[in-house]
């Protein structure tokens, strides 16, 4: 099993950390040989497994859940950083 250590102080700043996280998933996914881009994957598949484990809940359940979440996600995004139109 992999361990990560964090070294420096985290970033108290949301946008800084949500920067810090892409970054490690994005080097975990290059060290196992994996294109960066799977780092979405990864984070998704993360995010489900750790809403399943705290409320103990059902995937049925939990997926409405998730949905909202998802587009939380994508306003938060939206707010800190620039996001571009796909069918631009």
């Amino acid at each position: 099993m992999v361990q990560i250590t964090l070294k420096g102080n985290v970033p108290l700043d949301p946008r800084q950390r949500v920067l810090a996280i892409e970054a490690a998933v994005e080097a975990l996914c290059r060290s196992a040989g994996e294109d960066p881009a799977d780092a979405v994957m990864t984070l998704l598949t993360a995010a489900a497994h750790i809403c399943l484990k705290q409320t103990g809940k059902g995937l049925d359940e939990i997926t409405p859940t998730m949905a909202e979440c998802l587009g939380a996600a994508l306003m938060a995004a939206d707010g800190f950083f620039t996001l571009r139109d796909a069918n631009a």
